[in-house]
């Protein structure tokens, strides 16, 4: 008898254990914090985690999954690199970057303040106790750079309240609903293919378009090593087959396409308009809401805008030059085409402008204009040196642009970009047209 209470003694002991290890389980995820990590690329990466009470914000990092070296001591705990940008000790100085020479880079550490302000943190990561609710910042800080963007301001509920299952209306309207952010993405567009890469990355990509493996009109051919599939097109058997969280297309996919997946319960976001930088922001901004990612969206808008204005401002005193466009077989761009507004923010005068978006024309039209600067595509003209394609033609040897020599071979892959590269086409435009602009300046 006495042997079965010392077993039914046991039995409760062992049971008070699993209960208290239960309820000790049940609070060690107690707290719920933001993490935004931004690197040298000025993109946040943004994260929410949820640590236990009185978890540090060196614990908050690592909690993101991203890869931390650090360094401890007695002084505490210093971050020297994250996801490989930083130094490695013990073979360097977990500050290497701020020994000798004359600039300084490093990892620094912020909590979001009072007022949604950043403040720098003077205590160590190690030594910094967090609580619910609290949201904190990593940024790689330049000392050389003046352009570097700040940490972008946020709140709380921006990183971890409100997110899904989601609605996003895409495009076309349509209500597409999502249960989770989709970690298995299928893009069939070169727009979106170049938006996703810098919105989520290769680890959320399914496959990427083939037109994505041209360098002559892609901008992220030299980054696909890690998407697992760089062939995809409107082919609607190959994209259920794929199983994706998300197949993104264009108004201009194959309309079949669509009703098939759409049949087959394959979630399809569809985008719609590609006239404009306004559209391009929209787009960006619509497939940040249907990954989950709109804050890093926003950097990314914000980064595309900064690089146009700032090419505006170093092309404003110049003198206006008139300026066509051209690809082989008469093709160029006019008014509501994003080609004509980059121009335009170039401080070129386009002057196929009013001819309608994407006017074709010919020899005569390109004579009677006799353009001060003519801008060519390379891309479909079987010729790698498009100048001497275009100047060895008698028909417009009598050009200003040819006698001047201002005729000029332009990447089509900015030029023609409907995605945040097209700042790059803006920049190609002006530095083509103007390069005393970004040499000593044009005189006002």
């Amino acid at each position: 008898m006495r042997r079965s209470w010392r077993k039914l003694g046991a039995w409760l002991f062992l049971l008070a254990l699993i209960a208290l290890s239960g309820n000790v389980a049940a609070q060690s995820d107690a707290i719920r914090v933001g993490v935004l990590v931004q690197g040298a690329d000025g993109l946040p990466q943004v994260f929410c985690v949820s640590l236990p009470t009185g978890a540090n914000g060196a614990e908050a990092l690592r909690a993101t999954g991203l890869e931390v070296v650090s360094e401890g001591g007695a002084l505490g705990t210093a971050i020297c690199a994250i996801e490989g940008q930083g130094c490695s000790p013990p073979e360097e100085s977990c500050f290497c970057q701020c020994e000798g020479g004359a600039g300084c880079a490093y990892w620094a550490y912020f909590h979001l303040g009072a007022g949604g302000r950043w403040q720098y943190s003077a205590v160590g990561a190690g030594g910094y106790t967090l609580h619910d609710g609290d949201v904190e910042g990593w940024l790689w800080l330049d000392k050389t750079r003046t352009d570097a963007p700040p940490l972008p301001k946020v709140s709380f509920a921006d990183v971890c309240e409100n997110r899904f299952p989601r609605t996003v209306r895409d495009g076309l309207g349509r209500a597409v609903t999502l249960s989770a952010p989709p970690q298995r993405i299928a893009s069939v567009t070169l727009a979106s293919d170049e938006i996703l890469l810098d919105l989520v990355g290769a680890e959320r990509l399914l496959g990427v378009t083939y037109l994505a493996r041209d360098p002559a009109i892609s901008n992220i051919a030299d980054r696909l090593a890690d998407v697992p599939r760089a062939d995809l097109s409107g082919n609607p058997e190959l994209l259920i087959s794929l199983d994706a969280d998300l197949v993104v297309m264009a108004t201009y996919s194959n309309p079949a396409a669509l009703d098939q997946m759409l049949a087959a319960d394959v979630p399809v976001f569809v985008l719609a308009d590609f006239g404009s930088l306004d559209d391009i922001r929209a787009n960006i901004r619509l497939l940040g809401r249907a990954t989950g990612t709109e804050i890093r969206a926003e950097a990314m808008i914000a980064q595309m805008d900064a690089r146009i204005a700032a090419v505006g401002a170093r092309v404003a005193p110049c003198e206006r030059l008139r300026t066509l466009y051209y690809e082989r077989g008469g093709m160029t761009y006019g008014t509501g085409s994003t080609v004509d507004e980059m121009m335009q923010r170039a401080g070129v005068e386009n002057v196929a402008a009013g001819l309608g978006a994407y006017p074709l024309i010919d020899a005569e039209f390109v004579l009677s204009a006799d353009p001060d600067v003519v801008l060519l595509g390379g891309w479909g003209t079987g010729t790698t040196d498009p100048v001497a394609w275009f100047t060895a033609d008698p028909v417009f040897g009598a050009l200003r642009a040819v006698r001047q020599g201002h005729v000029y071979a332009v990447s089509q892959a900015h030029i023609t970009a409907v995605s945040q590269y097209a700042a790059l086409g803006v920049e190609e435009i002006a530095r083509s047209v103007y390069p005393q602009a970004f040499a000593e300046g044009c005189a006002p």
